[in-house]
């Protein structure tokens, strides 16, 4: 009888065994590099690393201002005034993310003072970003975070997907059905990885070639002149699609913010965001920067009502203090052909798009964040 409950009891132990060294980082030095979780495990390595023990001001958000912001040049002015900015950007960084990050920031990095959190107002359509977020929050997940993963990613039985907001095994089935298919891939990969991660990459910025006038930024004609280009342009072609997806899926929020109740989906995602940044506790009150979006995005794809509704949900946060608001959704609107040069896809600034952003963007660091923070020699 004892025998026969024990092979009843040794799998379910063998799950808790395995979930609780998942919880724990035991699959960390084994993810893909190129994935979501890759990419945070790679920037919690480099977080801890001794050499980035000291971080005054951060700068946390998507892949816009991963692109879009001259990191260098910012870290260079805190540099003037003996502090250290350093950029936390990762694709897909959702309000979810931003949430869990802080969190661990604040156990591991107690030091810092404040910073940017840099989004798009289409970030405040909806309280997540999809299932793959919770890739990117896995490694920084802690257990007092687990009411706030599932808050943005409830528990569905009908989708696997959404088992990874409870569990850390579901979290990283994927990636490890993917290692296991591909070993020595994966090996490889990860000795190359290991040698690219370092903190100079907390203050450098990432490439971004070309630019949109060839196709324009303005609307899905752009997309039309992209299926009739015999080129090369796959990954354009894919954000297309993304562009008519939301087309056709996103609510018309200008309508939308008119209604009294709101939607419960709009109730919710305003709670969050507000919970959120009220939560964090830096000394300094959090940049909100709304980066610039393309007209497209504005244009075709219901988002005019979006800027309107992102502003419902800051600006009460910025009128009682909690955040300083910096919105410039339409930074290069007025550019003649909305942009096209500034951009390198639909999503991202290319270099001189960069460099004229962040012109207008660093004196105003340099009023909210530097200036008051001036360390002056005894």
């Amino acid at each position: 009888m004892t025998r026969k409950i024990a092979i009843l009891i040794a799998p379910l132990l063998l799950i808790i065994l395995i979930e609780s060294l998942l919880r724990v980082g035991g699959w960390e030095p084994l993810a893909m590099p190129a994935s979501h979780a890759g990419t945070s495990v790679r920037l919690k390595r480099i977080l801890l690393d001794p050499s980035a023990s000291r971080i005054d001001y951060v700068t946390l958000g998507s892949s816009r201002p991963e692109f879009g912001i001259d990191h260098e040049r910012v870290s260079a002015i805190a540099r003037q005034y003996g502090l250290v900015h350093a950029n936390l950007s990762m694709p897909g960084t959702h309000w979810m993310t931003i949430g869990v990050l802080t969190d661990w920031l604040r156990e591991h990095h107690p030091e810092i003072r404040g910073g940017v959190i840099a989004l798009s107002s289409q970030d405040l359509a909806w309280p997540s970003n999809g299932y793959y977020e919770l890739g990117i929050v896995q490694p920084f997940r802690q257990a007092s975070d687990d009411r706030w993963i599932t808050r943005h990613i409830p528990l569905e039985l009908s989708k696997i997907e959404s088992f990874g907001s409870h569990f850390a095994l579901f979290a990283w089935r994927d990636d490890i059905r993917d290692f296991l298919t591909q070993p020595f891939s994966r090996l490889n990969q990860l000795s190359k990885s290991s040698r690219e991660a370092n903190t100079s990459s907390l203050f450098s910025n990432p490439g971004m070639p070309g630019d949109m006038c060839a196709w324009g930024l303005d609307s899905l004609v752009a997309c039309d002149k992209l299926n009739a280009a015999g080129e090369d342009s796959s990954n354009l072609k894919h954000q297309c699609q993304q562009v008519k997806d939301i087309v056709n899926d996103r609510p018309d929020f200008a309508a939308l913010v008119t209604q009294s109740p709101l939607p419960e989906f709009m109730q919710v995602t305003r709670e969050l965001v507000q919970q959120q940044l009220r939560a964090i506790a830096w000394a300094k009150p959090p940049i909100v920067l709304l980066m610039p979006t393309p007209p497209i995005w504005r244009n075709d794809a219901r988002g005019a009502g979006l800027q309107k509704w992102a502003l419902q949900v800051l600006e009460p946060l910025e009128d009682e203090g909690s955040i300083r608001l910096i919105d410039a959704t339409t930074f290069f609107d007025a550019d003649e052909k909305g942009g096209c040069g500034d951009f390198g896809d639909f999503y991202h600034q290319n270099a001189k798009g960069r460099l004229r952003f962040t012109s207008w963007l660093v004196p105003k660091l340099d009023t909210l964040l530097y200036q008051p923070s001036k360390i002056v020699s005894p």
